[in-house]
């Protein structure tokens, strides 16, 4: 019998239930119970993913049709980045195609910026601005729509309630109350948990709790890492907006640089959700509100705004307890930074916690030095975004002079003499950004440099392989069968409702 850990998970958002979900798939045996208390809500701000969902939906078993039923997702391609600089007024993240490489150089993404060609519109799917998704068919004509895609939006409470059906489904238990008392032993491991007159046991414990890090607010060694210096939001107003008037739903998040920061659109089955990020040593919230009601040309009556401090904390486990979720970090909502930072948690806890005991002390250490290293990478791919040539208002102007985070700094010093190419991002197989990520919104905020790019492709002698990878890319996807985005919704909701 596999040593039997009773793993006690505090909260319920989308990083309790995932959490729960990860470690009850990988380590059967083990009794895990996650304490929630209807009183408190989820913030739900997350409402995309990364690839690094489909990791997870993929390792519990989860068919994206389930989710298109339930948790109102609609596929997500990529970011389509507006005004955030003069360079280009419009760019996509969606990393897809060929990048053509050797194990040194990034052919393909080079001769497009040698070419002036956006690195989207010509390596990944063509259909994003007609609000198409490809319409794929399984070995057997069934529809496999949903699989096209490694990124989704969701409807975060919908989202909430599926996977909570699911995660009991597969043998997590649930106890609904208020956490009144943390009880820990004389070397500050925690021993239970006092939910309104019950007491709960376990062995470990996950603190997913969110802002108010009920489990981890007392533990010692509790640094706060600021990204203030790099990043310049501290506030979002939240609200939502009615689905496009024309039916169409986008297969991409909109990312909309105003004054003092930046506006989110995702669009769901019955909805948008809708949040601007912005600075409030800038602007306050009455003129964020004046600013977005201009944008979108109504009245918002229903809204709301959360204060966030971005950063991590130095030390997400300590003795019996990690902190998962926004109980240990929050950057921004920027490149769906948070729902992924907490899959990748607690999968990277899957390698220690099989041989953790209440003795050990250097897998403590080796994890929380992995999650440093991921919070490195997820906030110089942030920071990169606020590189703008804009001057049009106070933020963007004091942009210029931002301090940057040292590997973001380091990337800089690089990429002005040649451009990215893997080996440049430090990589331990958890980290969210790589070097094609990088690449995208480098390029289209104008960073980079079209002479590296000509010397990189003469001395490596793939430019022809480049272009010709480029020509059969396109060809591919103008050939492939497609269908509107909304429409395979519909489609599946009626086969599979």
């Amino acid at each position: 019998m596999a040593d039997q850990k009773r793993v006690v998970i505090a909260g319920s958002g989308t990083s309790g239930l995932t959490t729960a979900m990860i470690l009850k798939k990988t380590f059967q045996d083990y009794d895990v119970t996650v304490v929630f208390s209807d009183d408190i809500g989820i913030i739900g701000v997350g409402e995309g993913s990364t690839e690094h969902w489909r990791w997870f939906q993929d390792h519990i078993g989860i068919h994206p049709d389930e989710m298109v039923i339930n948790a109102g997702i609609t596929h997500k391609y990529g970011i389509r980045f507006e005004n955030w600089s003069t360079h280009t007024k419009s760019y996509f993240h969606s990393i897809g195609g060929p990048i053509v490489q050797s194990f040194y150089s990034m052919a393909g993404y080079n001769y497009c910026l040698e070419n002036d060609l956006l690195l989207t519109n010509s390596l990944s799917w063509r259909g994003l601005e007609d609000d198409c998704v490809l319409d794929i068919k399984g070995e057997n004509d069934e529809d496999i729509t949903h699989l096209g895609t490694n990124q989704y939006h969701f409807d975060t409470f919908k989202l909430n309630k599926f996977l909570k059906f699911r995660a009991s489904e597969m043998g997590v238990k649930f106890f609904e109350g208020n956490i009144t008392e943390v009880r820990r032993d004389n070397k500050k491991n925690i021993t239970s948990l006092l939910v309104n007159e019950t007491v709960i046991g376990g062995d470990f414990f996950v603190d997913c709790t969110g802002f108010s890090r009920v489990l981890s607010s007392d533990m010692k060694n509790i640094e706060f890492n600021s990204f203030s210096n790099y990043l310049p939001c501290d506030s979002a107003l939240v609200f939502q907006t009615d689905p496009d008037q024309s039916g169409e739903i986008h297969p991409f998040t909109r990312a909309i640089a105003m004054d003092a920061g930046w506006m989110w659109e995702i669009p769901t089955q019955g909805r948008r959700g809708n949040g601007y990020v912005f600075s409030s040593k800038y602007i306050d919230e009455q003129q964020a509100l004046a600013e977005a009601e201009k944008f979108h040309g109504i009245k918002i009556e229903d809204y709301r705004v959360i204060k966030f401090r971005p950063g991590y904390y130095s030390c997400p486990w300590q003795n019996n307890c990690v902190a998962i979720g926004l109980s240990y970090s929050f950057i921004e909502p920027l490149e769906a930074t948070t729902i992924s930072i907490g899959i990748q948690q607690a999968k990277l806890l899957c390698s220690y916690i099989a041989n953790y005991n209440k003795d050990t002390k250097y897998l403590q250490n080796a994890y929380n030095k992995v999650m440093s290293n991921i919070m490195e990478n997820a906030v110089s791919m942030i920071a990169l975004h606020y590189m703008s040539d804009r001057e049009d208002t106070p933020m963007w102007k004091d942009q210029k002079n931002a301090k940057k985070p040292d590997l973001l700094k380091s990337l800089l010093e690089i990429w002005s003499e040649r451009n990215p190419e893997p080996v440049d991002v430090p990589s331990n197989g958890y980290e969210l950004f790589g070097p094609a990520h990088l690449w995208h919104v480098a390029q289209g905020q104008g960073i980079l440099n079209r002479e590296n790019a000509t010397v990189s492709l003469n001395a490596s002698g793939l430019r022809g392989e480049a272009l010709r990878s480029i020509i059969n890319s396109n060809s591919s996807y103008l050939s492939s069968k497609v269908i509107s985005h909304a429409k395979a919704i519909e489609r599946t909701k009626l086969n599979r409702g």
